[in-house]
């Protein structure tokens, strides 16, 4: 990732603890970054196959056809990707702001690439919630 584009969001990839107590503990995979939109839309999308299969084929969409609007949402954030932005919608206040696409792009590959790898403490993964259901 170019480091600059790192630098400009503040990005940090953390293997974060869960403690569930008698159910035990899990560790999550979680990004930060200065804009608390693109933050939540990319820990909504916490896939590798869900960011494969669909987001990276519409991020490459909106790269080919910038003419074209291509949405995408998570649980509190949509996104509408166009004219080499990404434009950020909060459900309540509406647009909140935009980053360049590509920047977008280079920002979740790192984030893809993040989530296939193994846990820095090396401890065993369980699936956020199994033992609830």
């Amino acid at each position: 990732m170019n480091q600059n584009t790192a630098d400009q969001y503040n990005l940090i990839f953390e293997d974060k603890v869960c403690n569930w107590g008698k159910y035990g503990k899990s560790i999550i995979k979680v990004v930060d970054t200065n804009n608390p939109y693109l933050t939540a839309f990319l820990n909504s999308w916490n896939s590798v196959e869900q960011i494969v299969d669909s987001l990276l084929p519409d991020i490459h969409d909106a790269l080919n056809h910038p003419d074209q609007e291509i949405e995408s949402d998570s649980a509190t954030v949509d996104i509408i990707m166009h004219r080499n932005e990404v434009d950020f919608y909060d459900d309540v206040k509406g647009y909140v702001n935009s980053i360049p696409l590509k920047d977008f792009k280079e920002i979740l590959i790192e984030w893809r690439d993040f989530l296939k790898t193994p846990p820095a403490s090396r401890s065993k993964i369980r699936l956020f919630f199994s033992n609830f259901f």
